[in-house]
């Protein structure tokens, strides 16, 4: 008996590993699909209902909604980099909570690198496990920093 349950908790416990990593690399793909704009791709790395909350703009929710405001107000850069730090993730089942910093940089033309918008904060996830894997449901960014070297106002504000 005590064998059958030293097993069930380590498959629990390789669980969990195994929800965390697909969780941070959910988040990464988050990154890579809005930087090379694929935003159909970015949109898929929600639930159907999934919410993006940025402080400056009003819940934008379900798929659709976000790949066309999210990419309609960062369709104008040629050039996006969105980095993630500081992942810690907290899985219950099927749902995980999350949090990370954003470190993020956009130029309105790539031959100009030295001019750039930026902006950098903390974000929190939720998530939930779907039939087609882990995805995220609620995205809220609070922003501590913006930049600007390119004579038009950061992000919003």
């Amino acid at each position: 008996m005590a064998e059958q349950t030293q097993l069930a908790d380590l498959q629990r416990r390789l669980q969990r590993l195994e929800d965390k990593e697909a969780i941070t690399s959910l988040l990464h793909r988050y990154c890579k699909m809005a930087d090379s704009q694929q935003w159909a791709d970015y949109a898929a790395c929600f639930t159907e209902d999934g919410v993006v909350r940025f402080e400056e703009w009003d819940d934008v929710v379900g798929r659709d909604q976000i790949a066309s405001l999210i990419g309609g107000g960062l369709g104008r850069f040629q050039g996006l980099q969105h980095s993630l730090t500081n992942i810690e993730l907290a899985v219950s089942g099927d749902t995980a909570t999350g949090t990370c910093y954003l470190w993020f940089a956009a130029t309105l033309d790539t031959t100009k690198p030295h001019k750039f918008q930026g902006f950098g904060g903390p974000y929190e996830v939720t998530f939930r496990r779907t039939t087609e894997g882990w995805k995220i449901s609620t995205l809220k960014l609070r922003k501590i920093w913006t930049q600007s070297t390119d004579g038009e106002a950061p992000i919003g504000g």
